[in-house]
């Protein structure tokens, strides 16, 4: 199928800090997996974990949620202050 993984060097992590960093953030705010009952209650947290990810939590780099920061540079694209 020509598909060509990309990956890591073994035990080189740095490599692709970026994603390393997101997922364990991810996970950590996920919580738990075994408080799911059913597969459409963990698609639903998952949903709603996203959801806060790239709305309200705060980023550090930042210093506010991506969508707070996408609505700066729109605003900065149109001219609107």
């Amino acid at each position: 199928m020509e598909i060509t993984l990309s990956c890591s060097t073994r035990a080189s992590p740095w490599q692709n800090g970026f994603m390393e960093r997101f997922f364990g953030s991810f996970k950590l705010e996920l919580g738990d997996l075994n408080r799911h009952q059913e597969v459409t209650q963990f698609h639903e947290s998952v949903a709603l974990t996203m959801f806060y990810y790239n709305t309200k939590r705060i980023h550090s780099a930042l210093k506010m949620s991506p969508a707070a920061y996408a609505a700066t540079l729109l605003e900065k694209r149109l001219g609107v202050h």
